[in-house]
């Protein structure tokens, strides 16, 4: 029973436009969702929270939902982080190996993990995730794990994500509130990435596309490793926003004509039709065409691509993005994305779903964040107990040696 309880994991997805929650149990050979639940955001905007009460309020609601939906109860959750303080930082590490044999041991990589880790942050920001790109070992690079190998040198490059630290005591305070306790914190589009993407376009080299509510999350994955990321202030709220204004409607008739009548083009419009579309202040009901609905939308679009080429290109990076472009978040549900995505970005393009069972009824891109956090908690949790038997070994040796 209590290796069961072990085994089940909760992953919490905040974003600005919904919060979501995902409880699952992990199985040798992959993973068994168990309950589910969803919710509009409150009290979040652009990914960071802007009201603990509100937000706490949802979690709470949501995780009697799921715990319900999964028949038990959790404790610990993986929460999601995101938002336009998150940044990300390369930096590099240089040890010499000591020993006649010169054999590189667990002990001389973390060590190199130590001093690459190492940078100066003002004291309001704090490091998140340091993700190991490459080791290279007397100037032979792309090694995946040098423990047991010989060499006079090793050098280790990281990819460091540091984050507000008053936006993770925010997320921490929330959860708290709701009665439950954050297991860790994990930056969103990785573990939307690992939720969507195979090992073979993370080795090749590919682009993510995270497009939330407030936020659209740019992430470069290549050689199974994330090696860039950028938070780019154009979401799907903004294209709501941009209807309510063009059509003079308010902004929740803005979001149910977007689901219902939008696409990412002109050129995905069968016929010109037209739409009737509600007033604001009770000025009653109009005739819109529905090009004019697309038009708005497709000019935003747009532009949030021609942003993320921009990024891409400067961040060198484009050149090495063999397996494309991964859309995915709630807006990338909407008709014709992938084909604007292509165009501008002049790359293959697909939209990401969580790799899980396809019948479940999250099969969504809505939830690749918060299954993607179940998969994270899975490989945390592991590493923790491999180091924990490692160390039980290492005192029994110790013990029968002396």
């Amino acid at each position: 029973m209590r290796e069961e309880k072990k085994n089940v994991i909760a992953g919490l997805d905040i974003g600005t436009s919904k919060i979501c929650v995902i409880i699952g149990k992990a199985r040798e050979d992959g993973l068994d969702i168990l309950g589910s639940s969803i919710t509009s955001s409150e009290g979040v905007q652009k990914g960071v929270i802007t009201s603990i009460n509100k937000v706490s309020g949802r979690i709470k609601r949501l995780m009697k939902n799921a715990e319900l939906d999964a028949g038990r109860k959790v404790n610990k959750l993986w929460v999601s982080i995101a938002g336009s303080h998150i940044q990300g930082k390369d930096n590099q590490s240089f040890i010499s190996i000591k020993g006649e044999e010169q054999i590189i041991s667990k002990k001389d990589v973390d060590e190199a993990l130590k001093k690459a880790s190492s940078i100066a942050l003002p004291r309001d920001r704090e490091i998140i995730h340091t993700l190991t790109q490459d080791y290279i070992i007397d100037g032979q690079d792309q090694i995946k794990n040098p423990v047991g190998m010989r060499g006079a040198h090793l050098q280790l490059k990281v990819h460091l994500i540091t984050a507000s630290s008053g936006c993770c005591r925010n997320i921490e305070e929330s959860v708290k509130n709701a009665g439950y306790e954050v297991e860790g914190l994990a930056l969103q589009p990785l573990v939307s990435g690992i939720s969507t993407l195979p090992p073979q376009e993370q080795e090749l080299g590919v682009a993510l596309l995270d497009i939330g509510g407030g936020t659209t999350d740019l992430a470069v994955f290549l050689r199974e490793g994330l090696i860039f990321t950028k938070v780019i202030a154009v979401g799907g709220n903004h294209l709501t926003n941009d209807i309510a204004v063009g059509l003079h409607i308010s902004r929740e008739e803005a979001e149910k004509i977007k689901l219902r009548c939008g696409t990412a083009s002109v050129d995905y419009l069968n016929k010109d039709e037209y739409l009737e579309v509600e007033g604001v202040a009770g000025r009653g009901n109009y005739r819109v065409k529905r090009s004019a609905l697309v038009h708005i939308i497709q000019m935003r679009i747009e532009e949030l691509f021609e942003l993320v080429d921009l990024e891409l290109k400067s961040s060198g990076y484009k050149g090495l993005i063999t397996s494309g472009v991964v859309l995915t978040g709630g807006s990338s549900l909407l008709p014709g994305v992938k084909e604007k995505a292509e165009e501008k970005l002049a790359l293959p393009a697909r939209i990401g779903y969580p790799r899980i069972d396809s019948s479940t009824k999250i099969f969504s891109p809505v939830y690749a964040t918060a299954v993607g956090l179940i998969f994270w908690g899975m490989k945390v949790r592991q590493e923790l107990s491999l180091k924990e038997r490692l160390d039980v070994k290492l005192k029994e040796w110790f013990k029968d040696f002396f």
